[in-house]
């Protein structure tokens, strides 16, 4: 029972990490700057499969699965941020009262632990409406601080 659990899991996340590809482009490993491919496998010499993204000319994201938790490093020219999804029965109720009570037709995109700058908080992608998608940062109580852009 655990492992179908956590196989329809990690399908749920995996179908909404590609979803969320699509705003990025999907790259060849071999087409990534070099310095983030080394960081990548010194950090995670374990992680065999992984997809890179370009966001821009400069950032890029790597998706993987370690220790059967999805995850997302991205790679700022400047910083990096480690993301780690959470299964929305996982995500603190508070979070999703305070997504419930101001934005009522939003829907929930996907909820992640990001870590920048020696820093964690939750970030909740909601799409309010069909062409909008917003951020929503909160702290590890589930307080919410801002909307991120």
């Amino acid at each position: 029972m655990k492992k179908f659990i956590l196989l329809a899991l990690t399908s749920i996340v995996v179908l909404s990490c590609s979803t969320q590809k699509q705003a990025n482009k999907s790259v060849n490993e071999r087409d990534v700057p070099e310095r983030y491919v080394k960081d990548f496998t010194r950090q995670r010499p374990n992680v065999e499969k992984r997809t890179w993204e370009m966001i821009d000319s400069t950032s890029y994201n790597v998706n993987f699965v370690d220790n059967g938790n999805q995850m997302k490093i991205k790679y700022l020219k400047a910083a990096t941020e480690t993301s780690w999804i959470v299964p929305l029965e996982y995500v603190p109720s508070s979070i999703t009262d305070y997504i419930k009570n101001n934005y009522p037709t939003a829907k929930i995109k996907e909820v992640a632990i990001v870590d920048s700058k020696n820093l964690k908080t939750y970030h909740a992608i909601i799409t309010p409406s069909k062409k909008e998608t917003k951020v929503l940062e909160f702290d590890l109580q589930g307080n919410f601080k801002s909307e991120v852009n």
